[in-house]
């Protein structure tokens, strides 16, 4: 592998990289005003039955694409977590 392809790739994994962020801001955005919603409802921070099926939603995709289960709900786990720590302040 020459250090022209490494870089090349390498470039490609910033570009990928800032669109995961990217994401993530649109992401948070939504869940930011279904926390005020809920925190206007008077509704439950956590949605226990939601987060089950969707911990499946993110297995099933991972599997889909080739990637292991563990890491991708580890990384949204992680997201989840932040999201209830947001919804909790508010």
């Amino acid at each position: 592998m020459t250090d022209r392809t490494l870089q090349s790739l390498r470039s490609e994994i910033d570009l990928l990289d800032a669109e995961i962020v990217r994401l993530l801001e649109k992401r948070f955005a939504v869940t930011r005003q279904i926390g005020q919603l809920k925190a206007r409802g008077g509704l439950p921070l956590v949605d226990a039955s939601r987060e089950i099926a969707q911990q499946q939603r993110y297995e099933s995709l991972a599997v889909a694409s080739g990637i292991s289960p563990s890491v991708v709900t580890g990384i949204f786990r992680l997201v989840i977590d932040e999201v209830v720590r947001e919804h909790r302040a508010v």
